[in-house]
């Protein structure tokens, strides 16, 4: 993990485990001339370096659902009987129907333009 992701990782995983009440609760984030370290005080254990990985690549890849279904949702109108669906917008919301599958990466989404 970038040291950068630290603060996001610890995030996405205390609202992942203990849920989103508990962001913030128990732990913080310190820079010093090293760089990042989290600073864990709760009663459950500190999460390993692999479990942050892990949050954060969850959170990542909920934050491209999320913006896909936003993009899918503005466009849904284009899909009604009334309304004629040109080629090119069938297939920019077929491109956005693939994301997530099509990719392996979070960070390597390209997003589709818009018609």
């Amino acid at each position: 993990m970038v040291n950068t992701e630290l603060g996001n990782a610890a995030k996405a995983y205390v609202e992942q485990t203990f849920g989103f009440s508990e962001v913030g609760v128990g732990y913080v984030v310190i820079q010093d001339r090293n760089g990042l370290h989290l600073s864990w005080d709760r009663a459950e254990a500190q999460p390993t370096e692999d479990q942050l990985g892990a949050a954060l690549n969850k959170s990542n890849w909920d934050n491209v659902r999320s913006k896909r279904n936003e993009l899918l949702a503005s466009t849904d109108f284009y899909a009604l009987s009334d309304v004629t669906m040109s080629d090119a917008m069938a297939t920019y919301r077929q491109a956005l129907r693939d994301l997530p599958a099509s990719v392996e990466s979070s960070e390597d989404v390209v997003w589709p333009e818009k018609p």
